[in-house]
């Protein structure tokens, strides 16, 4: 019998030691240890109200014992389920005190006596309240299990409030039904089990059935969990604290026992009451050392951090009007009275920003306006001027036209030589005058990037064959040779007809007017699969090596000896301003002297992008 009760108190102190070494942060396990400890005492003293020579004083230990089970047992089920209980904490704390208290007088238990082996105990007017107390915390204790059980969803939840409950509901029924037994005296035996075997051999085992049960509920689900905010730290050091004083107050009582036990103090009281004193100096000291560290750590550390922090993130998200500035020379104090100034001075830079932004919109409105008008000018301009290049570019064809259809209807049979010289120096400038008009014509063209292409899809050996014939009776009366050479089979593309064809008459007019009587111009049309490569080549005066990088610019004008081929600089530029819009390219390679040859490449799909 003697090795189940010291075994299953053995198992109980290392349930609760194991407890605390889990986690000795939390709650629940911290919780769960008293109780541990408490069943434990429990045990022991159940086995030394038969053997020690003090019934009473033991019984009245044991039962000091089992006046805090019910309240912590209460204060753990609603931890462990998260779930509040209808009474404060402090009240439950309170009324364990009280019970505890009594026992010093007759209040609770009056006497205990051992008859042939029987343990017969007088109780007195507050056990029955304090009875019905117990059985009270416990059905509460499993309502609140029961309603956590229903109301959680998770499995392991579940399981863990499942064990709980099964492990209350075991020792309660033996518990009630011994309590029952002392209770009513005329009950001495019950199915053969007197209350003496009850409490010394049923108690202790049924205790460590729900304490196991107990530990399978709290030790498997809730591990350590490392520190990170400064609360949880702090409350780290807290506990530290409060086991630090407990070891401390359970030291100075071990000493004290021992210290009166040598002076000859009957060894069984002052081993009682040691044990009495220390667990309610405990108990008040913790308590209140827990009140007020944790007061002073909230209200010195932890709210003054955390409205700070609020602060901080108020100011993040542009509210400069929260002022903390807490009294006194800490560091807190010295930080909050820092983020004042900061935040006084980041609403200062912030007027000042909005100030400037303000002022930097209405400047940036205004300018937009200005130049929305002188667009809009430029615009007008654009178009007068337009508009009055074309009125003297028709008005000067109509002369031109007219002279130069007179010039050619002179019989220069019957003019003598010098006469002959006149007119065709006459006809020449004529004929100057006509291109200088086109080239006035297109001079609105340069550089209109932006225009709409008209794509359509083209054969641009058709539109070469009848460009070159148009140039065919011009090149004949100087005796130039112009002809067309084809090189593959596919020569359609995707392209602006009218714009392309002007690109080639630029460049063959140029070709011949920069040709020697008796020249050669040949253009060469060659099928490159995804383009198309033209090729004006002549034998002409050619361009001088400084200035065939300058031949696209608008405006410049090649050195030429005769100034009568020189045009007013737009030709090129405008052929390079439509091949572009094409994405193409044109290169030239000349040598001065020598000739000429513009190549012109062109995809053959053209891409809007």
């Amino acid at each position: 019998m003697n090795s189940i009760i010291f075994i299953t108190f053995f198992l109980n102190l290392t349930l609760g030691i194991y407890a605390l070494k889990s986690n000795y942060k939390s709650r629940i396990n911290v919780i769960f240890a008293i109780l541990a400890f408490i069943i434990a005492g429990i045990i022991l003293t159940n086995l030394f109200v038969i053997e020690r020579s003090y019934p009473l004083l033991w019984n009245k230990l044991n039962l000091f014992f089992v006046i805090w089970t019910p309240t912590l047992y209460l204060m753990w089920s609603s931890g462990l389920t998260k779930m509040k209980i209808r009474i404060r904490k402090e009240i439950l704390i309170l009324i364990s005190i009280f019970f505890s208290l009594s026992l010093i007088t007759n209040l609770l238990i009056r006497n205990t006596y051992l008859i042939n082996g029987k343990l017969e105990q007088v109780n007195g007017p507050l056990f029955n309240v304090f009875f019905l107390y117990y059985i009270i915390c416990f059905i509460y204790g499993l309502y609140i299990l029961i309603s956590g059980y229903r109301s959680n969803e998770s499995f392991i939840e579940k399981r863990r409030f499942l064990f709980a409950f099964i492990g209350t509901l075991i020792p309660i029924a033996t518990s009630i039904l011994l309590n029952l037994i002392i209770f009513f005296g005329q009950l001495k035996v019950i199915f053969g089990i007197d209350e003496l075997i009850g409490n010394t051999v049923i108690l202790p085992i049924t205790n460590s059935l729900m304490m196991g049960l107990f530990a399978s509920a709290v030790l498997r689900y809730n591990f350590f969990k490392i520190d990170i905010s400064i609360k949880e730290k702090l409350d780290s050091l807290r506990i530290k604290i409060l086991y630090i004083i407990n070891i401390i107050i359970i030291g100075l009582g071990t000493i004290i026992t021992i210290i009166f036990i040598s002076y000859g103090y009957p060894f069984d009281s002052v081993v009682v009451e040691t044990i009495v004193i220390t667990v309610i100096l405990i108990v008040l000291v913790d308590y209140c050392i827990n009140y007020s560290l944790g007061n002073y750590i909230n209200e010195k550390i932890v709210s003054p951090i955390e409205k700070i922090s609020r602060q901080a993130e108020e100011v993040g998200k542009g509210n400069f009007n929260i002022k903390l500035g807490f009294e006194g020379d800490d560091e807190i104090a010295i930080l909050s009275r820092q983020m004042d100034e900061m935040t006084e001075k980041l609403k200062k830079t912030s007027s000042i920003r909005e100030n400037f932004n303000k002022a930097l919109q209405i400047e940036v409105q205004n300018k937009t306006e200005k130049l929305q008008e002188a667009y809009i000018q430029m615009k007008e301009s654009d178009k007068a001027k337009k508009d009055f290049i074309d009125a003297i570019a028709h008005e000067l064809y109509n002369p031109l036209a007219v002279i130069s259809l007179s010039s050619e209807l002179i019989d220069l049979d019957r003019i003598d030589s010098d006469n002959k010289n006149r007119i065709n120096s006459i006809q020449r400038n004529i004929q100057r005058l006509i291109s200088l008009v086109k080239e006035i014509e297109e001079f609105t063209a340069v550089g209109i990037q932006n225009k709409d292409l008209n794509i359509e899809n083209i054969n641009i050996e058709e539109l070469l064959i009848n460009i070159t014939n148009d140039f065919h009776i011009l090149a004949n009366k100087r005796n130039i040779h112009l002809s067309l050479k084809s090189i593959g089979q596919d020569f359609y593309l995707e392209g602006d007809k009218k714009q392309l064809t002007k690109v080639f008459i630029n460049l063959i007019e140029n070709a011949i007017n920069f040709s020697n009587d008796g020249g050669k111009i040949e253009v060469t049309l060659e099928d490159k699969e995804d383009k198309i490569e033209v090729r004006i080549k002549d034998n002409g005066i050619g361009i001088k090596k400084d200035e065939i990088k300058k031949i696209f610019e608008k405006y410049y004008r090649a050195t030429v000896d005769d100034a009568l081929k020189q045009g007013i600089g737009l030709g090129l530029p405008i052929s390079l301003d439509i091949v572009t819009k094409h994405d193409g390219i044109i290169n030239v390679q000349s040598e001065y002297g020598k000739g000429s040859t513009f190549t012109v490449n062109l995809p053959k799909r053209h891409v809007v992008l």
